[in-house]
């Protein structure tokens, strides 16, 4: 089902403008209770990254349930795009009509909001959010410190403050 979950979450937005975005977003997502996706979660270089999100998105673009476009921003750097593709978007309308796809529509439902508030953000400070929330473990000013240490920034930093902010709107204790 988490492939459903991750094609509606897709979809609710219409286009995801990177896989760097996808994976901030979606951990945060992880963060608020009762979630139905629990993936796997390493820190990366650039915050909490998983292999397993990276599987589902190419076994989506394999079946051809989304759409990536790569958007070439240098020789060495490139964003990838992704949008439901008319397939997906007929799949998904199908799966949803039957007695399952009401089901699992209804778990994933309260979190589309968010995944949507979430796309909505500027990337950095959504990339530092999901590391702040990484490292949370109950203390907010103790995430933040290892935050800046991790991405070598100065604790008063603006932007790590607005992360911070971020991070708090979405992580809740379990």
């Amino acid at each position: 089902m988490k492939d459903y979950w991750l094609a509606k979450l897709i979809g609710s937005v219409g286009e995801v403008d990177s896989r760097k975005r996808l994976q901030k977003s979606i951990y945060l997502l992880q963060q608020r209770t009762g979630c139905p996706l629990r993936l796997s979660y390493i820190l990366h270089y650039y915050g909490p990254y998983s292999f397993e999100l990276a599987g589902l998105i190419d076994q989506l673009k394999g079946a051809d349930i989304i759409d990536e476009t790569a958007d070439v921003l240098s020789p060495s750097v490139v964003r990838y795009k992704s949008k439901i593709s008319k397939k997906g978007r007929r799949v998904l309308v199908n799966f949803q009509k039957s007695k399952t796809g009401t089901e699992v529509y209804g778990q994933i439902k309260p979190f589309i909001s968010y995944f949507q508030d979430l796309n909505g953000e500027d990337l950095w400070p959504l990339e530092l959010a999901a590391t702040v929330a990484y490292f949370y473990e109950g203390s907010w000013p103790k995430a933040k410190t290892q935050t800046a240490k991790f991405k070598h920034l100065e604790e008063k930093d603006r932007t790590l403050k607005e992360a911070t902010a971020i991070a708090g709107r979405f992580v809740t204790t379990r």
